[in-house]
């Protein structure tokens, strides 16, 4: 009976602190309604989920005046779920981005002559609205820059000297994205996935090849010149998003960037995968 007796005192004390502990934390970033002041600025939720931000003109005894950024909003008290002096919304109302990266390329189409290819460099600016909590459109813009070794089979064939020429290939893209996520500003970090439809536009500079042919004692060139093309793409990927503070933050993120060939989208055909890292400004 006494360690019965003496267990529910134990259960009783730490729930009593635990709930004096979690409403002191809430008591901070949101006080009662009796501490609205008149002239000071909070952040007041409603039942039914909206948010009004702005200085208390003047209150009575069932409704706040709010004096926001569009005008007054007349308040009824008893509406009111929670206020906050801490006034950035729970939602953004735009986020863009500046970011850099690497630049793979994942296929190609060239009559079963594979050309070695190494990485390249890719910058993007991105512009973004979210309209829920977790889902977001974007719009993307890209460029990107890449080097290949061109193999020709007609030069190379029975030359005694062949080396393959240096090609610059310019990628400029642009993307229309739906992004799903969490896009609330108290998430101090999220994950996020894009999906997306866009143009890619393809400039292939031109080069020269010059062979020595051992046999006749000769040099034989040939020149190509630049080549441009532009296709339907595909943008698929995901990132990850850190928040430094109200409006700067980093971002991580790949994507996987398919286009067209003949008409349709092969996802292990001719594609792009760059993977980029910057920093983020938010607005509110």
């Amino acid at each position: 009976m006494i360690k019965t007796n003496l267990s529910s005192i134990l259960l009783a004390v730490l729930f009593s602190l635990t709930a004096g502990f979690i409403s002191n934390i809430y008591s901070q970033d949101e006080p009662v309604l009796d501490s609205i002041i008149t002239g000071n600025k909070y952040k007041i939720t409603l039942y039914n989920d909206k948010e009004v931000i702005g200085r208390v003109a003047k209150q009575d005894s069932v409704f706040a005046y709010i004096v926001t950024e569009t005008g007054t909003v007349r308040v009824r008290f008893e509406d009111i779920f929670s206020v906050s002096k801490n006034t950035v919304p729970k939602l953004m109302s735009a986020m863009f981005t500046l970011g850099g990266g690497i630049l793979l390329q994942g296929g190609s189409f060239d009559d079963g002559y594979r050309d070695p290819k190494t990485p390249g460099y890719s910058m993007q600016f991105t512009a973004l609205y979210p309209f829920s909590e977790n889902k977001a459109i974007r719009f993307d813009m890209s460029y990107g820059r890449m080097q290949r070794e061109r193999y020709d089979y007609y030069y190379s064939y029975g030359s005694g000297i062949y080396s393959p020429q240096k090609q610059n290939v310019n990628l400029y893209n642009v993307y229309a994205e739906f992004l799903f996520g969490d896009f609330n500003t108290k998430s101090k970090f999220s994950v996020y996935g894009i999906a997306g439809v866009g143009i890619m536009y393809i400039k292939e500079e031109g080069y020269t090849y010059t062979n020595y042919n051992s046999y006749d004692s000769t040099y034989y060139s040939y020149t190509q010149p630049d080549y441009d093309y532009t296709n339907f793409s595909m943008a698929l990927g995901g990132g990850l998003r850190f928040k430094i503070n109200n409006h700067i933050g980093a971002f991580a993120e790949a994507q996987y960037n398919l286009t067209t060939y003949q008409g349709f989208f092969w996802f292990f055909g001719n594609g792009y995968f760059p993977i980029r890292a910057g920093i983020t400004y938010m607005l509110y």
